[in-house]
């Protein structure tokens, strides 16, 4: 036994360094392949510069400048669209020339990606468990919000990691630093916020009144660091956060996205539409958390979150689907562990993978992102299947 844990420990430590060096030479090919200048992660790289300048990232006229500084030509938004502390985080980023900084950041975007997978196995040792994670991980290489992720330097790889960090520390036990972790999830909000608000659902109706605690403390915590740099950032960030949402309601891979498409993109309909529908998915949410409080694991309990902010929130695009990951993987592994489930949980993902390419077909042609909707859909369907099982999972 001691010999297999010291080969154990020897694999991992080759494992790492081998690993980081793949991330950093596939990181290098991305960046380089692409015009690193006009892609969404300048806006973080952009915010990160201008918190080591003095800078404020919602003045336009800074916020357009600092384009202009770079040779940067595409300007999707006219100030920065996030809470201001997410700035400070890649303030260290911000230090680098661009084009280090984002080979960086899409290597630590792909070692956060492999971390996850390996905190979201299960940590038995049962045969089905172990031979279930190559598929898996081949999975998530296949996946398109992978490779949407890091040609874009989107967040969705770190939001992800810090999902597979709360459930590690709530099966060990570690419920308090948990949910101060979950209040992180806040800085991406049209994700964060929706999670955030199912899971301490969830807590309340468990009586976890001290997660509870440690969750407002993290969120004040986070407040008051942003209004250290700018007093005034939660008013400035409200009124641009509105103007974004406005302009870009009813495109998303949502149910608003659907509503709006079925509507003919009429804002009425696709309100009244998407309303309801968005009503449905979060109260049927809300009544499994708190109906099932006692059974569901936190593993579970985030996976319905994560699944039904995808359909329900009113902005996101499809490299947030990374984030079905963790679905994903509980509905994957525990259909592994049951008799003669093996076979049809190594092929859900790559069944999903097969769904997002099929989907990529019908929506160049639309000339829309909108069906990519179906992906969360679906997941939610598989997800409800195995929580309304006789036998809730264990996983």
């Amino acid at each position: 036994m001691d010999f297999v844990k010291k080969t154990g420990r020897t694999w991992l430590f080759l494992a790492i360094p081998i690993a980081a060096l793949l991330c950093y030479l596939i990181a290098v090919r991305i960046v380089s392949a692409i015009d690193y200048h006009n892609n969404d992660y300048f806006t973080f790289w952009l915010a990160g510069h201008m918190v080591t300048q003095n800078g404020n990232p919602y003045s336009p006229e800074q916020w357009v400048a600092g384009h202009g500084q770079f040779g940067v030509t595409w300007i999707p938004n006219q100030a920065y669209v996030y809470p201001l502390p997410l700035s400070l985080l890649f303030a260290p980023l911000g230090l680098l020339p661009l084009y280090q900084s984002f080979i960086l950041w899409v290597a630590l975007s792909q070692g956060m990606i492999l971390a996850s997978v390996f905190l979201l196995c299960p940590p038995d040792r049962e045969l089905n468990t172990r031979y279930l994670f190559l598929p898996f991980l081949v999975g998530v290489i296949f996946f398109r919000p992978t490779t949407l992720t890091l040609v874009t330097g989107q967040l969705s790889a770190w939001v992800l990691f810090l999902l597979a960090c709360i459930c590690l520390l709530w099966a060990k036990g570690k419920w308090e630093w948990g949910s101060f972790l979950l209040s992180v999830l806040v800085l991406k909000p049209n994700l964060g916020g929706p999670i955030v608000l199912l899971i301490a659902a969830w807590l309340f109706a468990g009586k976890r009144y001290k997660s509870l605690f440690a969750l407002g403390l993290g969120g004040i915590l986070l407040l008051a660091a942003g209004m250290f740099q700018n007093p005034a950032w939660p008013l400035e960030y409200w009124s641009i956060g509105n103007t974004k949402l406005s302009q870009t309601f009813g495109f998303s891979p949502t149910v608003w996205g659907l509503a709006s498409l079925a509507c003919d993109f009429q804002r009425p309909c696709t309100l009244a539409a998407g309303g309801i529908a968005a009503a449905l998915f979060g109260f049927t949410a809300l009544w499994l958390l708190t109906s099932r409080r006692h059974t569901l694991t936190p593993l579970w309990v985030i996976s319905l979150s994560v699944t039904v902010t995808l359909l329900i929130t009113p902005y996101t695009w499809t490299y947030d689907q990374l984030l079905l990951l963790v679905p994903i993987a509980a509905i994957a592994f525990s259909l592994g562990r049951r008799k003669g489930g093996f076979l049809p949980a190594a092929l859900l993902f790559l069944g999903i993978d097969l769904l997002s390419v099929f989907l990529l077909f019908f929506n160049t042609a639309m000339d829309v992102e909108i069906l990519n909707a179906i992906i969360p859909l679906v997941v939610f369907g598989f997800v409800i299947w195995m929580l309304l099982r006789k036998n809730v999972p264990n996983t």
